[in-house]
């Protein structure tokens, strides 16, 4: 039962967000399990991630988004709250494949190029709001 409401909540999102762009709307989100984030948590990470690729023009396809795990995520708190001087008390960390487009160079992709495993780094306090801190190969 639990996967198949989860299915269904990727199933939505995945409609939300084709409407978005059309570079976007084959995206694969991938939320993967957590035992220590709820379905909405992570919801609302990936929501900040495809806010962020939508003011990139140079990426001309999202093939997908993937949640990295609890593992990956708590090894990466430490690495968050050297980002900032907010006090995080978790992470999250996610990874995502995309192309750029042909013709462009700016926001410093190189032109029609694969980057797979573009990570993403977000962190938020006390079960608070997800702020974005980083990106990129890591």
């Amino acid at each position: 039962m639990k996967c198949i409401k989860y299915s269904i909540l990727l199933l939505l999102i995945v409609f939300a967000f084709s409407g978005c762009s059309n570079r976007m709307a084959n995206t694969k989100i991938d939320l993967g399990e957590s035992e220590v984030f709820t379905y909405q948590d992570l919801e609302a990470a990936a929501n900040i991630i495809f806010n962020e690729i939508k003011t990139w023009n140079s990426v001309s396809t999202v093939y997908s988004i993937s949640y990295c795990g609890d593992r990956e995520s708590s090894g990466q708190l430490d690495y968050c709250k050297s980002l900032s001087e907010k006090q995080y008390t978790q992470c999250v960390v996610f990874e995502s494949s995309f192309k750029s487009a042909g013709s462009s160079r700016s926001e410093g992709f190189n032109p029609n190029s694969m980057y797979d495993g573009w990570c993403w780094y977000l962190a938020r306090t006390d079960g608070g709001e997800w702020e974005l801190l980083t990106w990129g190969y890591a």
